[in-house]
């Protein structure tokens, strides 16, 4: 009966939707002893932080992760904005930056206007000549019409009119400037149809108006194309000359970073010695296994943390930690991982300098006792854009490691079996279906339908929000839909402006979150803590187990002519002698054992002794390992 003490457990990844996901894990650890954790992205942060609270349970752990979220909610002032300063970019992408968190400005929650701060943003982003040849534009933009419609009709223009435009003009620029916690009546850019009103207002005759108007549209378009043109330019110049020394994003989660003020006009919080992204996570896995070293995957013991992460130069998924060999250059995992983690590795040089950094040896990649877990959380966590993907090197060329939510966002498969000892519980995150206000939802355990995840789509951003969230999760949701996993699985539901990529969430939304998570939590453990409902989920997966068996039965009884036949006359190349300790000298030796298995499955064939079979049939089939 100690077997159902113990549980796996699998998150989704999803940005800042991690702070789910402390409060549930204490709620399963009260009944439960996590055996195998796994996660991608935001989810495996979390999974790190469950497996080093397991290693320090006996010390707190569980305690001293549920403070987390404490933290996250107890500042005032610029404090409260830790979970946005944990993102630090460097010198070289703040002007990038910038413009990424002007965007995330609401007045509702940091009081800030996102237009005053993505003015700040992009103005800070281009050198001198391009801001003076866009203050040329905005100028004549403003000014053009009223000046364009004096030009045809001087004497219908009295002298003042020149005058309140400039004064109009500088006006407009004045209210962009404006303190960035003033509320106005309207928005700035409504001042810009000012001049247009004015060019129309002296124009006396019909084709004279028209021509204003149509001066003040070629003058907006013109407008438009040279702040596109600019800033593309800028843009596409940057990246060519720096993508690949930034790793591909803006925040690498280390390094040395303090908010310039024209930083701050743009919407960034002001700093209060919160650690970048890599140090905060290597300091915490840290404090919760209560190890005085980087805490390595040896460190963990019989805990099973398994991590995904994506490998874009192959184009597939791996599983952390590696199975395979790897090598690595010090100034590339410096970049993104805390320096004192990069020295405790110290793995052996290489004969083969790093492409990268060509002044640099490559180093191997400590086996699976000494990988920090910490690499291999930022490895799972690189969001494409935002968080710098990590390179590693294989026979001298390099490979960009980036999000694990790529290829799968929630990895629920990771620990699954045909016949569990125990069940592999799942945290995962959904938007409100429309007009369902549950926070959480815990599918029942049989083959239902109802409850199935649904996003309502009446836009064509939210369309094409919709193929992403397809594309990249696919399998994911049909994974988790079936009898045997649906029961074990917790969904815990954001509104819009809730996890996901809003890095500026107030610390009542965050606690919010955090409720929700326990909740979930809550109900998983009650539901299987009770005998019963655990012994309904042997027995669901029992039956899909058999019912598999049924199917490999058919073609093991349609087919055992044939594989008899080829097992006797069959002679085993020496290519494959690999396969088998002792090479085999005639046929294959195992052919004995093979044709009884046959025989046996082949009796479990569809008019066998079972019957019944869920109104979901999986399919059995062989996929190559991550």
């Amino acid at each position: 009966m100690e077997y159902d003490r113990y549980c796996d457990l699998t998150m989704r990844g999803g940005t800042t939707s991690g702070v789910v996901y402390p409060l549930a894990v204490a709620s399963l650890a009260r009944h439960y002893e996590f055996k195998q954790i796994g996660g991608a992205s935001a989810g495996a942060i979390a999974a790190a932080f469950t497996a080093a609270a397991e290693r320090g349970r006996a010390s707190g752990g569980f305690e001293k992760l549920t403070k987390l979220i404490d933290w996250f909610t107890s500042g005032e002032g610029a404090d409260r904005w830790r979970l946005a300063q944990l993102f630090q970019p460097t010198d070289k992408t703040r002007a990038l930056y910038r413009i990424a968190v002007a965007t995330m400005q609401k007045r509702e929650t940091t009081g800030r206007s996102a237009i005053s701060c993505l003015f700040f943003a992009l103005l800070g982003a281009v050198g001198l000549r391009a801001k003076a040849v866009l203050t040329l534009m905005a100028l004549l933009w403003l000014g053009g019409p009223v000046l364009f419609s004096a030009w045809l009709a001087p004497a219908d223009y009295p002298g003042w009119l020149a005058t309140l435009v400039v004064v109009l003009a500088i006006a407009c620029v004045a209210l962009a400037l404006w303190p960035l916690r003033s509320s106005l009546p309207w928005p700035a850019w409504v001042f810009a149809l000012v001049p247009l009103v004015l060019g129309l207002a002296f124009s006396r005759h019909y084709a004279t108006a028209a021509i204003v108007l149509l001066v003040w549209l070629v003058l907006s378009l013109a407008a438009v194309s040279a702040l596109t043109i600019t800033y593309g330019y800028a843009m596409q110049k940057f990246l060519k000359h720096n993508a690949r020394s930034i790793h591909f994003g803006l925040v690498p989660g280390t390094g040395d970073f303090t908010p310039s003020w024209l930083d701050r006009l743009a919407g960034m919080p002001k700093s209060t010695g919160v650690p970048p992204l890599a140090d905060w996570i290597a300091d915490r896995l840290d404090e919760l296994a209560g190890t005085e070293h980087a805490l390595t995957f040896g460190d963990l013991g019989e805990i099973n943390l398994v991590l995904m992460t994506t490998d874009l130069s192959q184009g597939r998924p791996y599983r952390l930690p590696f199975q395979e060999n790897w090598q690595y250059c010090d100034e590339c995992l410096g970049y993104v991982l805390p320096r004192r983690v990069v020295e405790g590795m110290n793995g052996p040089e290489t004969d083969t300098k790093c492409p990268l950094h060509e002044y640099m040896p490559l180093r191997d990649l400590p086996e699976r006792d000494r990988l920090p877990v910490v690499l291999a959380v930022r490895m799972s966590l690189s969001f494409p854009g935002l968080i710098a993907a990590v390179p590693l090197c294989r026979d001298g060329r390099v490979h960009w490691f980036s999000d694990g939510g790529i290829t799968s966002n929630f990895p629920i498969h990771f620990f699954d079996a045909l016949l569990p000892r125990w069940p592999t519980f799942g945290l995962s995150l959904q938007p409100y279906p429309p007009g369902d206000t549950t926070d959480v939802w815990l599918p029942e355990q049989d083959a239902s339908k109802s409850g199935e995840r649904y996003a309502s789509i009446g836009s064509a951003p939210r369309f094409l929000v919709s193929i992403l969230d397809t594309f990249l999760d696919w399998r994911d949701t049909m994974q988790s839909a079936l009898p045997g996993y649906r029961g074990r699985i917790a969904h815990v539901r954001q509104a819009d402006d809730e996890g996901g990529t809003n890095l500026f969430m107030p610390p009542a939304t965050i606690k919010k979150l955090a409720l929700r998570g326990q909740k979930a939590g809550d109900l998983l453990r009650e539901r299987f803590e009770q005998q019963r409902n655990t012994d309904r989920y042997r027995w669901i997966r029992l039956r899909m187990a058999v019912r598999e068996y049924q199917e490999l039965g058919v073609q093991a009884a349609d087919r055992d002519a044939m594989y008899e036949e080829l097992l006797a006359r069959f002679e085993i190349p020496e290519e494959l002698h690999e396969w088998f300790r002792t090479p085999p000298a005639d046929g294959d030796p195992d052919r004995a054992g093979i044709e009884i298995a046959l025989d046996h499955v082949g009796r479990l064939k569809d008019d066998g002794p079972f019957d019944g079979a869920p109104p979901v049939d999986p399919d059995l089939r062989l996929t190559p390992p991550e």
